[in-house]
């Protein structure tokens, strides 16, 4: 799984009004918060398929309704857009949040020798970009969708660490922007642009901070922000939640980004020194006494991985794995408004 270390928390943040949203997309009404989930197969790889029966199973543990579905789109596999997949999370009543991995591999910890930031900038992938963008916006509703995933996380080949350090900074603007004003002209307005960065910098060296690479409030519809409880059953001394959380924020704001937020998290269920209930509980409560009130959604990682050849060492977070996790997120959410969907008249 590569959404990085520790809990996963995608901070979704609505940029300025220089960025428009799309007409029926509504977040946050009345203190209502999403619910949404990404459960992608049991893999490394896998995450560019949607499993129906995972997410009913999600559904059915929750108790609520979802607003948002996550999946990948390879293009080391298609440079199409993902109609199918799109359609049938449309059909399920949840907004597509499409992960667009413009990549030639999803081994981690190396250069990108196709699709880098320079040739995305200098247009070589242009009619591809084009065909894309249109097949969304015949789609005709709203979609969520980043690129650059964990833009500060050096396990994706889009990071600094691989493309120049500060230099690469610049070049993923220039890329993220490109890629946007080309879906743009092809009148793709249903499309919610997110920046994603990962609470946990890696290399954790100063020139790659979360905030370097913000490509403007322009090109800006959303801000995601990754951060995970434990990743492994044995994993310990995880930094505690609320210091995680209020400490991205900080970060955020010091960077001038101060946005509405959408919280995606998952930890291991299976964790043999932490406590995943207490982990769950902790976020739920923080959401429902309006520790931070811009948070206005809340996605579960509902994954499972192997990490190497014993099994006693793989990870899972799908709550169906873990009776009283299950329980303490279903009891969580009796405190919290939710809101089954996120489109509007």
């Amino acid at each position: 799984m590569k959404w990085g270390p520790g809990l996963i928390i995608i901070l979704t943040l609505f940029c300025s009004t220089a960025s428009a949203l799309p007409p029926g997309f509504c977040l946050g009404e009345e203190g209502g918060l999403a619910l949404g989930v990404f459960a992608p197969e049991k893999s490394p790889s896998g995450e560019e398929h949607i499993l129906l029966d995972e997410i009913q199973a999600f559904r059915e543990k929750t108790g609520s309704p979802l607003a948002i579905g996550v999946f990948s789109d390879e293009w080391m596999n298609d440079r199409k857009f993902p109609a199918e997949n799109a359609k049938t999370l449309r059909n399920e009543g949840m907004i597509p949040y499409i992960r667009f991995m413009m990549r030639s591999s999803d081994i981690p910890y190396q250069k990108e020798p196709v699709y880098t930031l320079s040739n995305i900038a200098l247009g070589k992938f242009d009619g591809e970009l084009r065909s894309w963008a249109r097949e969304a916006r015949s789609f005709g509703s709203p979609i969520l969708i980043e690129y650059g995933t964990e833009i500060n996380q050096w396990n994706y080949p889009w990071n600094g660490y691989w493309n120049g350090n500060q230099k690469g900074q610049d070049l993923f603007k220039d890329a993220y922007r490109h890629i946007i004003r080309i879906m743009r002209e092809e009148g793709a307005s249903n499309l919610i642009w997110i920046y994603h960065v990962n609470a946990e910098s890696q290399p954790a060296d100063e020139w790659n901070n979360m905030t370097s690479y913000y490509p403007g409030d322009d090109y800006c519809d959303l801000v995601a922000v990754s951060l995970f409880g434990t990743k492994k059953p044995f994993e310990t001394g995880t930094k505690q939640f609320s210091d995680a959380m209020d400490s991205t924020l900080s970060t955020l704001k010091g960077g001038g980004i101060q946005k509405p937020i959408l919280l995606i998290t998952g930890t291991d269920v299976q964790s043999r020194f932490e406590d995943p209930a207490t982990f769950v509980s902790d976020i739920l409560s923080s959401l429902s006494g309006q520790t931070w009130p811009d948070i206005k959604g809340l996605i579960w990682l509902n994954a499972a991985w192997k990490n190497d050849n014993n099994p006693l060492h793989d990870t899972s977070m799908r709550l169906q794995d873990n009776a009283t996790v299950a329980a303490a997120f279903k009891s969580g959410l009796q405190s919290v408004q939710i809101q089954g969907r996120l489109t509007c008249s």
